[in-house]
């Protein structure tokens, strides 16, 4: 399923020409935000995808798996994880485009740009936390996760080092994998006796879809708020074009649902 929509993602954005001068307008609007004093925060962002912070969340993913004795889990994560983005950066060459844009100081986006290689990594490294947490933490990881994989989304964009199409084929690529590692994994672990797993020392108390909700609008209302604050006017200027609303609604919408739709579909 994953797959297909990462294929059609890249057939609309690429091979149609409309649709081409869509994203690049969502991408102008998106690049007007990117601008003293909310650049550094929106390149700190966008950083938190790099090659470290993925490797690091990585070793936590495995050792947090070791921990609640599940070995074939703690084996496939890093699995996934490295599959995942080594597909993408295959991908990158392979389906290269020239997609020549000359806006908002953007000169260019680079033909390899399809899909986004922090994007992948990004939603790879979240759907795998909520592959890995146990059932009374997975909707806050769905929830956490997801705001991760949504910001550096955002913070590609409007940085112009990606157009959206980039980022939504970078979360499927991720949720293709994800999807057949926990497949396997269901596989591998039916054929075993069950182990007796130890309980977490500690564990929170499931979270109710109306505390999810809160938390969710709360997060969205701060996260608004302070960059209305801090530059008033900049803030809103993508919210002037149709296009960045869609572009904007989009990329956040397929993350909450692809962390939350993984975190449903799970049983243990």
């Amino acid at each position: 399923m994953g797959g297909a929509l990462a294929v059609a993602v890249w057939f609309v954005a690429l091979g149609i020409p409309r649709a081409r001068g869509i994203d690049a307008g969502a991408m102008q609007s998106f690049t007007g935000v990117a601008q003293p004093p909310l650049e550094p925060s929106i390149i700190g962002l966008a950083h938190l995808a790099d090659p470290a912070p993925l490797v690091l969340g990585t070793v936590l993913l495995v050792l947090f798996a070791l921990l609640r004795r599940r070995p074939l889990m703690a084996a496939l994560v890093p699995v996934i994880i490295g599959v995942a983005n080594l597909t993408t950066q295959a991908l990158k060459p392979a389906l290269a485009d020239l997609r020549v844009i000359d806006l908002s100081g953007v000169a260019t986006v680079y033909p390899g740009s399809w899909p986004s290689g922090h994007a992948t990594a990004a939603m790879s490294l979240a759907l795998c936390c909520v592959l890995v947490v146990g059932p009374q933490l997975r909707a806050l990881a769905a929830l956490l996760g997801a705001g991760y994989a949504i910001a550096v989304g955002y913070a590609l964009v409007a940085l112009g080092w990606h157009l959206p199409s980039d980022v939504l084929g970078g979360f499927l690529v991720a949720a293709t994998f994800t999807l057949l590692g926990a497949a396997a994994l269901a596989a591998l672990e039916a054929r075993r006796p069950e182990p007796a797993r130890a309980a977490m020392a500690r564990e929170l108390a499931p979270i109710s879809a109306a505390g999810l909700a809160a938390a969710a609008a709360a997060m969205v209302g701060f996260v608004g708020a302070l960059a209305i604050v801090r530059a008033p006017g900049m803030a809103l200027s993508a919210l002037e074009h149709p296009a960045a609303i869609a572009a904007g609604v989009g990329i956040g919408a397929l993350g909450l649902m692809l962390t939350a739709g993984l975190a449903a579909a799970l049983r243990d």
